[in-house]
């Protein structure tokens, strides 16, 4: 039976075009059951590997005690999309029904659902029923029906074909309303609410508290009393956007304060933060999420705020505690109207980004535990951006020393906090490995082991592989060549190595040499799919999680010694005394490094006045070209950034004692700068190829300049030491940065520096065509680089991999695959490695923070340690600690006593004439205090405390005495 559909629709470039859509109705397909001996199964042989397996005869007996009978279950839509977590659980049962109709949907709405039924659907027997060719399921949509209604009618119309086609088992609809509930219930069919079909299950403890809240639609207005506007619809907002009304963009929280937060806006072609405070402002957004605001009258705008909110003392305010933090921001404001900042309001969510978080419940007293039943619980996201999470449990004695994971259902008009359900437990607060597990899941890191369809991407016989006979005739050969690799001492995952070879008439061929590892990821296979999605490898303090396998990573593609490797080569002819490039060749090439270095081993042949092998003076030479390559960068404003060095947690053993771990600081030398030259320069001379050879696909890397408004604060924070910082372009800020010294004060210009990179905009990877064409969009301004991109590290970012790809065709040494040739495509992907890139340098803070913990308890005492005031807040100080690479939070027991001085960045205590400044020494104590019986986000926490300058009044004295004892 054929059926068709004809339809009109306007192409992007304004053109009507006509649309018929054929569909060919079957009778033929079958319902699923096992033993059915109605419908007739394919031959297997005809069937693909990963077929639906079909329906259990014996299915479900006695699981739940409402139908204890034999039974499969039909879940619609919104049990799909939200109820996942319950669904996968084995004590939900096997054998259910989906209709491809409703698959489809999930696919559009969800992918990562989607993906995750396609996983569990074989072996836990989810049968996918296409109704959408059956000939007695399938109704064409009705006039003016939305695809909702639509959806449920295809689902009650299958039910009720089913109940016809076999007596038993019997189907049962399970729904997300009781509104649905009542309509299936006319219909005469069998249906329960999930939640109270998962209640009625045998083992509905294990997964009742992993049931979903779903924002419930029929809340009756009049009835409720709702703290928030309502969210504006996609059409107007649509509308809005285009008249300028509204702006789209990505909401970002400040990590001091939780009621704050702010999004980047082009206004008057400028990149401007613009503020959003306050909860009704920020109308149930939650960082990261993709928001609709509207900017405020410039007399609503707005400070940045001046206190750092602590959850405690905001949580124990019954009354509007909103209303009280703001106020508290505000006491004492007599600021200039000048440092008000454009401040808007959240109108509508245009996408969540929401996703499982990590934390801890708050703690309850064992007295109200004891006299009441509550299965009503806030969560505490580790994460300080995220809102604390209404959850509902019956394990709260079990859960309560447990590091856990919850997911957000929904964020009602009339709930303070969204609320959100179960997934399950970690392991015990403070224990390393559940702490690991929890900043990797925390940011997102993939962390599973590569699956078999990855691995058998890989050469059979890694240990044997030899690089092909074909492949010398194709490259470029320069074994002979000398050239070797520096790198950080350990360093397994070589990918990038250098030469530098005399020519004569005073030129030098200087090469740069990265592992092609385009030839072992093939486009669109498995290995390449799963290096896409990972996106980059993350480096935590004890641990490395790869993009591609170790045995890529660390050997195949690896550049080791005395080893022959397939490279990807750039190399120029440079004029020896100036280094100005003559010109730049780019080959597919093989080589055969001489040595892998360290830093401190090439430094030190560099140095070395009676070592003149070919190795170090191919060295010395690379070192005085990169010193001129640096100073040309400067001269044309390129920023140095922060950079006070890598920690090292290094557990030294010892002969009387347990290990003792000891913290070790990678010292810089003139070899990590060399280094750094020659793969920037690689990287600018392969943007310029690709741009020329792709101006619509090239990958690129782009760092926005910032507007003079987001430098204020680096302003301020120079001027409370009396330097002027000017921040009209790149040069300038550079030259400003340098001569802001000061000799007292050893760390002032890293801290200044550090400020910088927290007024600027991340760096992101972008496709040239989805960018308007002119060259601030190339530009990066960190590097003061007219365009940029990366090519040095394919073993470690997939955005090095798809620029490989790009310049072997630009080279014609391979043929384009199509995805490099779609903007969308390209714009997903760069999308990813973006936030796969800012999730694993989060993941490495985290992870030096963790250890940085664990070191001070292992200690065993309070450490004493030297810092500098980095942040002045009204109720407190951020202080910079140097040895620790580590920044802690101080705040004052009593804020009235104190005076902020925002202008000059200091707090004065009358009552005892001490004064703090911005960027003045301080010496703490940090000591590891358990908080297991206190308002906190964990177990264990490092604790704060100022021995000098002397504030005994913000301390207990005897205190202060043991510590300074």
């Amino acid at each position: 039976m054929q059926t068709s559909k004809t339809y009109h629709r306007r192409t992007k470039k304004g053109s009507i075009i006509k649309v018929v859509r054929e569909r060919y109705l079957r009778d033929d397909i079958h319902c699923g059951k096992e033993s059915c001996e109605i419908c007739v199964k394919v031959d297997e042989k005809y069937l693909p590997k990963k077929c639906c397996v079909y329906l259990q005869d014996e299915s479900r007996v006695n699981l739940s005690k409402l139908c204890p009978q034999s039974h499969y279950v039909l879940p619609d839509l919104d049990v799909l999309l939200y109820q996942f977590d319950v669904l996968e659980d084995d004590a939900f049962g096997n054998n259910v029904i989906i209709l491809k109709t409703v698959l489809n949907e999930v696919r559009d709405r969800n992918i990562s659902v989607y993906a995750k039924l396609k996983e569990i659907e074989n072996h836990r027997h989810f049968y996918v029923l296409v109704n959408e060719f059956h000939r007695d399921l399938f109704f064409e949509r009705e006039t003016d029906e939305k695809p909702n209604d639509y959806i449920d009618r295809l689902i009650r119309i299958s039910i009720e074909w089913y109940r016809k086609h076999f007596q038993s088992p019997k189907v049962v609809l399970l729904t997300s309303t009781e509104q649905k509930k009542k309509q299936a219930k006319d219909a005469g069919l069998l249906c329960f609410t999930f939640a109270e079909y998962v209640e009625s299950l045998k083992s509905s403890n294990a997964i009742i508290d992993k049931v979903a809240q779903i924002e419930n639609a029929e809340i009756n207005s009049q009835e409720a009393k709702f703290l928030y506007d309502e969210h504006l619809s996609l059409n107007v907002i649509q509308a809005g956007i285009k008249t300028g009304k509204y702006y789209q963009s990505k909401l970002m929280m400040n990590r001091f304060n939780n009621f704050e937060g702010y999004v980047h806006l082009i206004l008057n072609n400028e990149d401007v933060r613009v503020l959003i405070k306050g909860r009704s402002n920020l109308n149930r957004a939650v960082h990261d999420d993709i928001v609709a605001v509207e900017l405020l009258p410039e007399s609503e705008w707005s400070v940045e705020s001046d206190i750092i909110v602590d959850e405690e003392e905001v949580e124990n305010e019954e009354v509007d505690e909103i209303v009280q933090v703001e106020k508290k921001v505000d006491v004492h404001a007599a600021k200039d109207e000048v440092s008000k900042k454009p401040t808007a309001k959240v109108v509508a969510i245009i996408k969540r980004n929401w996703r499982q978080y990590c934390g801890v419940l708050k703690l309850k007293s064992d007295k109200l535990m004891k006299s009441m039943i509550m299965t009503s619980h806030l969560f505490i996201p580790a994460e300080k951006r995220i809102p604390f999470i209404k959850i509902e449990t019956r394990q709260y004695d079990v859960l309560k020393g447990q590091r856990i994971i919850v997911a957000i259902d929904s964020w009602p008009r009339d709930s303070k906090y969204p609320k959100g359900h179960y997934v399950r437990a970690l392991g015990e607060i403070g224990d390393k490995d559940t702490e690991n597990e929890l900043l990797l899941i925390e940011n997102d890191i993939p962390h599973l082991k590569f699956t078999t369809a990855v691995l058998n991407c890989l050469p059979s016989n890694p240990d044997t592989w030899r690089i092909p006979e074909e492949e010398y005739s194709k490259r470029l050969d320069l074994r002979d060549r000398c050239i070797c690799s520096v790198d950080p001492p350990g360093c397994t995952d070589i990918d990038d190595a250098l030469h530098c070879k005399e020519i004569g008439n005073g030129l030098f061929e200087v090469g740069v040499h990265i592992a092609d590892v385009s030839y072992f990821v093939k486009p669109n296979t498995a290995l390449d799919k799963e290096a896409a999605s990972r996106g980059t490898t993350v480096y935590l303090v004890d641990n490395r999680i790869d993009m591609i396998p170790t045995v890529l990573s660390s050997n195949l593609c690896s550049l080791i010694e005395k080893k022959e490797r397939l490279t990807f080569s750039v190399i120029w002819i440079m004029d020896a005394k100036t280094a100005e490039i003559k010109e730049t060749k780019f080959a597919k090439s093989i080589i055969k490094s001489r040595a892998a270095l360290t830093y401190a081993e090439a430094q030190l042949r560099i140095d070395s006045p009676n070592l003149n092998d070919d190795l170090t003076v191919n060295l010395r030479r690379l070192n005085s070209i990169a010193a001129k390559l640096k100073q040309k960068r400067l001269q044309n404003g390129a920023l140095v950034l922060a950079n006070f060095g890598e920690l090292r947690f290094v557990e030294v053993e010892s002969e009387t004692h347990d290990n003792v771990m000891e913290i070790e600081s990678k010292k810089l030398r003139d070899t990590n700068s060399m280094v750094e030259e020659f793969m920037l320069l690689a990287n600018i001379s392969v943007a310029e190829k690709i741009y020329n050879h792709f101006p619509e696909f090239a990958v690129l890397r782009r760092h926005p300049k910032p507007s003079a408004s987001n430098l204020d604060e680096l302003v301020k924070a120079a001027k409370a030491k009396g330097f002027e910082v000017s921040v009209s372009n790149g040069k300038e800020l550079s030259e400003s940065l340098d001569k802001a010294v000061d000799p007292q004060n050893a760390f002032y210009n890293l801290m200044l520096r550090m400020i910088t990179v927290r007024c600027m905009r991340k760096a992101e990877y972008f496709c040239t065509g989805t960018l308007p064409k002119n060259e601030e969009s190339l530009y990066h301004f960190g590097l003061a680089a007219p365009i940029y991109t990366h090519f040095t590290s394919p073993i470690r970012r997939y955005a090095d991999l798809l620029v490989h790809r790009q310049l072997s065709h630009a080279i014609e040494a391979s043929t384009i695959d199509p995805s490099l040739l779609s903007k969308d495509k390209l714009k997903k992907v760069c999308d990813n490695i973006n936030t796969r890139h800012n999730n694993a340098q989060n993941a490495n803070r985290a992870s030096v923070e963790l250890h940085t913990l664990l070191y001070i308890k292992k200690s065993g005492k309070a450490l004493r340690e030297d810092g500098y005031i980095l942040y002045i807040f009204k109720n407190g100080i951020q202080i910079f600690i140097p040895r620790l690479a580590y920044c802690a939070n101080y705040l004052f027991q009593n804020i009235k006593e104190w005076d902020f001085d925002d202008v000059n960045s200091t707090l004065f205590h009358s009552k005892t004439n001490c004064l703090l400044k911005r960027f003045d020494p301080v010496t703490v104590s940090l000591e590891i205090v358990d908080k297991s019986n206190e308002y906190n986000r964990g177990k264990e926490k490092i604790e704060v405390k100022i021995i000098n300058p002397c504030i005994d009044f913000e301390s207990d004295e005897q205190e202060i005495k043991r510590i300074k004892k």
